[in-house]
């Protein structure tokens, strides 16, 4: 006989839960989570997380799924015909909210992205989507003889991409602060 104080979780919530414990252990610099780790995190027990996930590839292409909506959630838009600086800032701003929230998980993200086609699939259009923001961005700019430099438009994404922070802070060991600042500089001379 069941206990009928006991209340069960919403079938959603626990998924939720799921895939944030997994979010939340590779931001903290845990790649590969135990299952018994995640269940502790997420409050379930490990069964639940194979009914929900029942392959390592369903859990990584749901916390990807997840991870993206977040990114795309960070994503600026301004008026282009705001001054050139306060649109760049606007953007080091984006970069800066979106490294620190990736920091971790797109390092997982790359390494898993070459086995598990989905996650790439996935990573690829929001990397596409904040590319198609900063060609917004910066119209006025990219814009030659009324077609959009794409050329350019590549090096601005690039400049404002998290690889290039990931570099200046974890190979360069720049602060976060520096790191903006070079940013804002590279841009301002691309854009100029």
């Amino acid at each position: 006989m069941s206990n009928p104080s006991r209340r069960r979780r919403d079938p959603e919530q626990t998924r939720t839960a799921i895939i944030a414990a997994l979010l939340d252990a590779v931001h903290d610099g845990d790649f590969a989570p135990t299952t018994k780790a995640l269940a502790q995190r997420a409050g379930v027990s490990e069964r639940s997380i194979f009914v929900h996930f029942p392959t390592r590839d369903d859990l990584l292409i749901a916390a990807t799924d997840l991870q993206s909506e977040r990114v795309e959630a960070l994503i600026v838009t301004a008026d282009t015909s705001a001054p050139l600086g306060e649109r760049v800032d606007a953007v080091v701003r984006q970069s800066a909210a979106i490294f620190a929230l990736q920091r971790n998980p797109r390092v997982l993200g790359l390494l898993e992205s070459s086995s598990v086609p989905a996650v790439d699939e996935r990573m690829r259009l929001t990397d596409q989507r904040i590319r198609d923001g900063l060609g917004h961005m910066f119209t006025p700019e990219l814009t030659r003889d009324g077609e959009l430099d794409e050329e350019l438009l590549d090096l601005v994404d690039a400049t404002a991409s998290w690889p290039l922070r990931h570099h200046l802070v974890e190979r360069r060991s720049a602060s976060e602060d520096d790191s903006s600042k070079a940013l804002r500089r590279a841009l301002l001379l691309l854009l100029s």
